[in-house]
């Protein structure tokens, strides 16, 4: 019937308009979103053409301890004036010229990083280390200085503001930014040869054995698919976590932050460099081959682009935490897998100096500190040889990518020093509390300049590197500083050229 009809009509119109709503919604929140970033992007331009603006992104390997470090290097700012504080590395603390250091919500990241947190975890009754970096989030520190004198201060502008915007991201992401320029096929062959070798192979053969099995050509099952993709994540957790490697990719496997599951459903192919380019470009699209691609275009388009152009090409200089001594008694191998990892992060930086408008366009990192963590576990005598083994990796690491003549720096540092340093019977040791409560007296074998070769390999190797505890008795009510070693120096090298 015509009422019937016109019903149905109505109904329809209302879907229609309901659609239409719902398109004017998106349409309102993108250009929200984009007047955001637009104000945003005006404030960092601000902020720059007073040079009074400076994002540092810090990002560590494989249990190096990069979220204490952060806290640690917080505190030390924050602490500047309190009758403990250790900040001699430091100039302008050195020489009295900090008049003041707030704490802010992030700028650039969307979650702050949980400094109050961490602090009180450290500082409690049983002092405990801070949980990992999972996800991005930043915080900026607002820094006021003194001017040193010069025309500003006698045009009465005696002070001056550097706001220390830092970004902590996990390490794993960083990691994936070399698979940009990779295409899947290339991505395949590094894995290929990365998995043939040694350490790696018994890996694979132990948790994901199919994985070298699969035929790029043939039809995806669907129905062993996740299971596949499950056997691939659980291989790349005991790469990481058990066998202790720091290059493994990709990182969002490991680390996936907020991403979809859906985007986390792809894996290598081991044969696929096997075949020739007729068979590659036969391949029919309902192959292996032709699946993963597509999934592995995504995952970089969605999830890697994404975190580069929102966040990572927004950093002016870089800290890169790096735990040497763990590599060391890990082996030769494990020392390979961390100098291929320095040679992908240093690949990825854009480095080099530039005209003062260029950078408040498009910044680049102009600065790195690459920091051997953890130097507490040795004694004060191994310190500088630690901090040179690490400069003779990075610099082996450099020789391979483009630099424009920046060099970076190298430090040895302990964002909080859980130890000691005792002489029993002419000999030097260090004190600490281990993860079982008990406290120790240990004596490591010394930190060359150089990496071990032949049998050297094997005093590090059967060296009883263990996790320590943090210091108890740190005061949270009385805003204890704590104890660290050099972060006052790691600070200065990153900083101090913007607070003169």
């Amino acid at each position: 019937m015509a009422w019937q009809k016109g019903i149905v009509h109505l109904a329809g119109r209302g879907e229609w308009m309901a659609k239409v709503k719902q398109v004017l919604r998106r349409g309102r929140a993108k250009v929200k979103r984009a007047g955001s970033s637009v104000q945003s992007e005006l404030h960092r331009v601000g902020d720059r053409l007073a040079d009074g603006h400076l994002c540092l992104g810090v990002t560590g390997l494989s249990g190096s301890g990069k979220t204490t470090f952060i806290t640690s290097l917080i505190n030390q700012l924050m602490s500047f004036d309190h009758a403990q504080a250790a900040l001699a590395g430091f100039s302008p603390a050195l020489t009295q010229r900090i008049l003041g250091v707030k704490l802010h919500r992030a700028r650039i990241a969307g979650e702050t990083f949980p400094y109050a947190e961490n602090y009180r975890q450290l500082c409690g009754e049983a002092p405990q280390w801070p949980h990992s970096t999972t996800d991005i989030s930043g915080c900026v520190l607002e820094i006021r200085l003194q001017r040193s004198r010069g025309i500003l201060t006698r045009l009465g502008r005696p002070y001056k503001t550097l706001l220390l915007e830092i970004l902590d991201y996990p390490g794993e992401w960083l990691l994936d930014l070399p698979m940009r320029q990779q295409s899947y096929l290339e991505w395949c062959r590094q894995f290929r040869a990365q998995y043939q070798q040694a350490e790696r192979a018994q890996l694979l053969a132990q948790w994901a054995p199919q994985l070298a099995e699969i035929d790029p050509l043939a039809t995806v099952d669907q129905a062993l698919l996740g299971q596949q993709v499950a056997e691939f994540k659980q291989l790349l957790k005991q790469c990481k976590e058990a066998a202790g490697f720091s290059f493994v990719q990709p990182g969002r496997f490991l680390m996936p932050g907020s991403a979809e599951p859906e985007l986390l459903a792809f894996l290598p192919l081991m044969m696929a460099p096997t075949l020739t380019d007729e068979q590659l470009k036969a391949a029919p699209k309902e192959s292996y081959l032709r699946y993963f691609e597509r999934c592995y275009a995504d995952y970089l388009e969605q999830l890697v682009e994404p975190f580069y152009q929102r966040f990572f090409s927004k950093i002016d200089r870089q800290l890169v935490l790096v735990d040497v001594l763990t590599a060391l008694h890990g082996g030769e191998d494990y020392v390979a897998d961390m100098r291929q990892s320095l040679t992908a992060i240093l690949d990825s930086f854009c480095y080099g100096q530039q005209s003062w408008l260029r950078q408040l366009i498009q910044p680049k990192v102009d600065r790195v500190a690459f920091v051997a963590s953890k130097v507490d576990q040795v004694v004060s005598a191994d310190h500088d040889n630690l901090r040179q083994l690490l400069a003779t990796m990075v610099r082996q690491a450099f020789r391979q990518v483009q630099h424009e003549g920046i060099e970076p720096i190298c430090e040895a540092a302990a964002a909080v020093r859980a130890s000691v340093e005792v002489v029993h019977e002419g000999n030097k040791a260090v004190v600490a509390t281990q993860q079982d409560g008990r406290r120790r007296g240990l004596v490591g074998p010394p930190i060359p300049t150089r990496l071990p070769q032949g049998e050297q390999w094997q005093a590090f190797a059967q060296w009883p590197l263990k996790p320590f505890l943090p210091p108890a008795g740190l005061s949270h009510a009385n805003h204890d500083p704590l104890p660290h070693i050099r972060v006052d120096s790691v600070i200065n090298s990153l900083i101090g050229d913007k607070c003169r």
